[in-house]
């Protein structure tokens, strides 16, 4: 079936080549926030000027030529940057695309984006992709791009709060347990016990790369990470926030608030004007956190996991 589609299609989905960067990255930034990931890629690319094998490019054919219309980034995630507009033609588009992915592309760990493009695409690949583990319809897609609201009066004295900072190779023994709560908390498996080598590697390279924040504090008689926040993505003038956790012990405190508030600044300095992140709908005690420092409400994403 998907040999036939693509000999019919009017759409091809091929390895992006080096000569299409410029204009890849070009259809991402309309929005970079939507877009942070295949950006990220896309500029690393034309920096180095190595193409790196998860980077395809979508092309239109007219005649006996063909017009780049969007990029799809296949690594850990698939994220798909394309064009919509006219119903028909988007119909037609995506059907094509997802007709290409089953047909030469590896199943990612999970399908991630804008929620209209990323789920219609999930409901093109479920046959052959599927099931899923998961599927999160709604995640509030925010920014905020100046000053962050100030927490007041925060009472934790009693913890000896550090600033928050970012992170050092001399932090991670406490870091790596924090990450790891969140992390099954958030996606439901223990990253240690299914990929640990490139999990801790991923953890040291945003260390290194100045992208990861952390707040130590005095817990239950020791010092441990209180707050921590990553920059799991960055490009385009935009910093994608991931991994916020706070310790359990001190929730409800507002230390969430005034550790992203700090976040921002410092990476807003160090980073990407433009700071973004995305929120599971059924967390509105997060969504309220995020509003209350400043983040505006800019779209949907949504998540399909394996």
């Amino acid at each position: 079936m998907t040999d036939s589609l693509l000999r019919r299609a009017q759409h091809s989905l091929a390895p992006l080549q080096r000569r299409d960067v410029d204009s890849a990255i070009e259809l991402a930034a309309t929005d970079a926030v939507a877009h942070v990931v295949p950006l990220m890629h896309l500029e690393a690319a034309r920096a180095s000027g190595v193409m790196p094998g998860s980077l395809w490019g979508v092309r239109r054919r007219s005649g006996l030529h063909s017009a780049l219309i969007g990029v799809v980034w296949n690594g850990a995630n698939l994220c798909a940057v394309l064009p919509s507009g006219d119903p028909e033609e988007d119909d037609a588009l995506r059907a094509e695309v997802a007709a290409g992915a089953i047909a030469r592309l590896t199943r990612p760990a999970a399908l991630v984006g804008p929620a209209d493009v990323t789920l219609d695409l999930w409901g093109r690949v479920e046959p052959w992709w599927g099931p899923a583990r998961e599927v999160r319809a709604r995640q509030v897609s925010m920014a905020i791009s100046g000053e962050p609201t100030r927490v007041e009066g925060l009472d934790a004295a009693d913890l000896a709060l550090e600033e928050v900072r970012e992170s050092t190779l001399d932090d991670y023994d406490v870091l790596l347990p924090a990450c790891v709560h969140m992390f099954i908390g958030e996606v439901g498996y223990d990253p240690l016990q299914h990929g640990r080598a490139g999990y801790e590697e991923r953890l040291r390279y945003l260390i290194r790369a100045g992208r990861s924040f952390v707040q130590l504090g005095t817990v239950n008689g020791s010092r441990q990470v209180v707050f921590k926040a990553e920059v799991g993505a960055l490009g385009g003038g935009v910093a994608q926030v991931q991994g916020v956790w706070v310790h359990p012990a001190v929730r409800g405190r507002g230390l969430a608030r005034a550790g992203m508030a700090a976040t921002v600044d410092l990476v807003r300095e160090r980073l990407a004007p433009t700071v973004s992140l995305y929120v599971n709908d059924f967390n509105p005690v997060a969504i309220r956190t995020y509003d209350a420092v400043g983040f505006a409400r800019v779209g949907t994403f949504a998540t399909v996991m394996f």
